[in-house]
């Protein structure tokens, strides 16, 4: 079934690119980073700025400075659809919680994660692909820029994660 969805979401982001589906109405549903650009970012800043700054894992849960017992009940009564609390408190959860590696080291050529999963990855039968090289991530990043075992792997599931809050049913 996930397998499908990724499918139907990569199919709707080929039609936007070529201009069969306006890519607004594609994003518009789908894409977790587009949604807090659009509706957080004004005040807030950066998603994973603003989760590395202001909110902290504790025993399994994400907790912000001034609503620390329930920030999903925060997230909803701060202007955050109730259909994408969840899955905002899971981005920031996992922003929160993991180095900003993808900014210190990726992002002076290929911009930010968002930006790089929209612009040069999809979805394919191994996974995440790359659209040029059209390999799985994995594989190419295991050739790019002498990187480690461990650092290809850690690459690989932040942009498999990022690349899961872009295109989401």
């Amino acid at each position: 079934m996930r397998t499908l969805l990724r499918r139907l979401l990569h199919m709707m982001v080929v039609f936007a690119a070529s201009g069969i589906l306006s890519p607004v109405a594609v994003a518009a549903g789908f894409d977790l980073h587009n949604m807090w650009h659009n509706r957080c970012a004004e005040c807030h800043g950066h998603s994973g700025a603003f989760a590395r700054k202001f909110l902290s894992v504790s025993e399994g849960k994400l907790l912000g400075h001034h609503h620390v017992h329930d920030l999903r009940q925060f997230l909803t009564n701060h202007y955050a659809p109730d259909h994408e609390v969840d899955a905002i408190y899971r981005m920031l959860w996992a922003q929160a919680s993991s180095p900003p590696r993808f900014e210190e080291e990726c992002k002076c050529c290929h911009d930010l994660a968002a930006n790089f999963v929209r612009n040069s990855l999809y979805f394919c039968d191994e996974g995440l692909c790359g659209r040029e090289s059209q390999q799985p991530i994995h594989r190419f990043l295991a050739r790019h820029r002498k990187l480690t075992s461990e650092d290809v792997e850690f690459f690989t599931r932040v942009l498999d994660r990022v690349a899961n809050e872009v295109y989401r049913p």
